[in-house]
């Protein structure tokens, strides 16, 4: 389950500290590699102690804790600990003193959204002079997985999972208002919302979160180009599109319904439509068992453009040995341990088995051609600065009355990212 969460103030504050400890100490890297005892099993029986830390479901924790306890297996030298944060907030708001108390994590799994923020700031090890020494086989990744976490040029995370962006369908709802072919544009969407608005339900939810902001950006062509192209037309017509739906009164946003996020709003049967991704699965399994969806891809504005959600295994510049964390996370990607989290909706960064993708969750299958097209978030370095106005300049328009126009919103934000 993806429940977007804020960042605090105090994570930049924390940052601004993690850097003047690391200008303190930057003479004392040996290179890149830390101690190296034990790494590749040439120091007898020596272990090396390597933790990974994570938020996510107990089924999450379940494969994660099998995996270390196998990883003796390939790596007799090292100790793998896995560290569960109870949520994404959690693990951000700690992270950052953790690093700063030499206690953090020595590798991550993290979402692509917003990764360019922490590499940007020097928080994750570039992994290119790691690979070779760590006997690690980088090109069973499929190469759109490992593009979305290099910055130039210089990779930055191990490719766990990459999947489109989709767009879910109550199947119920939308065959007792006597539709037929699923929208493939925002248009059909429209047109169908309206005859699926009734008392109690919302013809389609629309978080006023830049993950779902962003897939409408990109369908018409546009996105955020690393902050070079905010207030594009192709983004001002993706935010008309959005408030035009908001005007006709056939969208709603959670916070609206007393609802955290999109999927509580589709799971219980307030709105008939949503933009979301492939984390729907396993949510609504426990959520709303009974419940049947279509997933297609993201609708099109004027041109087939979803996100592409792209988890990795980030080593921290601060890890105790990047070499063995290196490994420890290679692992990670192992194929039993892959299957498994395959099964939960995720399609393995693996080549070998992302083609096993749709015949392990076949109510995916419809979102297939999206691979091809599906790119990564680009938000400016300044992330959270950038998802944090986005978001208020949408909640003042459509919950607060303001009157902006999408134009005079974007330029508002573009000036602000020069």
């Amino acid at each position: 389950m993806r429940n977007k969460k804020k960042l605090t103030s105090m994570l930049m504050l924390a940052f601004v500290f993690i850097f003047v400890l690391a200008a303190c100490g930057a003479g004392k890297d040996n290179g890149g590699n830390g101690n190296q005892d034990g790494a590749n099993g040439n120091t007898g029986n020596k272990k090396t102690t390597v933790t990974m830390g994570f938020w996510g479901t107990a089924q999450d924790l379940k494969i994660y804790q099998a995996a270390a306890d196998s990883i003796s297996e390939k790596y007799p030298n090292i100790e793998l600990k896995i560290k569960q944060y109870p949520s994404s907030d959690q693990f951000w708001n700690a992270l950052p003193g953790e690093i700063a108390a030499k206690v953090a994590p020595d590798f991550i799994k993290i979402s692509n959204e917003g990764s360019y923020e922490y590499i940007n700031k020097g928080l994750f090890a570039a992994l290119d002079d790691l690979i070779q020494p760590a006997g690690v086989d980088m090109n069973k990744f499929s190469k759109a997985s490992t593009d979305i976490w290099k910055v130039d040029g210089k990779l930055y995370g191990v490719p766990n999972s990459s999947s489109p962006a989709m767009f879910f369908i109550n199947e119920e709802m939308w065959k007792k208002a006597g539709l037929g072919a699923y929208p493939t544009t925002w248009e059909e969407v429209q047109a169908a919302a309206k005859k699926l608005t009734t008392k109690d339900v919302y013809g389609i939810t629309i978080n006023l979160d830049p993950y779902h902001i962003t897939n409408y950006a990109k369908s018409f062509g546009g996105g955020w180009n690393n902050g070079k192209t905010i207030n594009s037309p192709e983004n001002v017509q993706a935010l008309q599109t959005i408030f035009d739906m908001y005007k006709d009164g056939v969208a709603v946003t959670p916070k609206s319904v007393g609802f955290g996020w999109d999927g509580e709003v589709f799971a219980n049967g307030k709105s008939a439509m949503t933009t979301g991704g492939h984390w729907y699965k396993s949510f609504l399994k426990d959520a709303a068992p009974d419940l049947k969806y279509a997933a297609i891809p993201v609708p099109k504005g004027t041109v087939a453009g979803s996100a592409m959600i792209a988890d990795a295994y980030v080593v921290l510049q601060d890890a105790k040995n990047k070499e063995a964390a290196l490994q420890a996370a290679y692992y990670m990607t192992n194929e039993k341990t892959q299957t498994e989290f395959m099964k939960l909706g995720n399609n393995s960064a693996v080549t070998s088995l992302s083609s096993k993708y749709f015949t392990e969750n076949p109510e995916f299958k419809g979102v297939e051609p999206a691979l091809a097209y599906s790119t990564d978030f680009g938000y400016p370095a300044e992330s959270k600065k950038f998802k944090d106005e986005l978001v208020n300049q949408l909640e003042a328009n459509i919950l607060g009355g303001a009157k902006k126009s999408a134009q005079e919103i974007l330029d508002n934000i573009q000036s602000q990212f020069k």
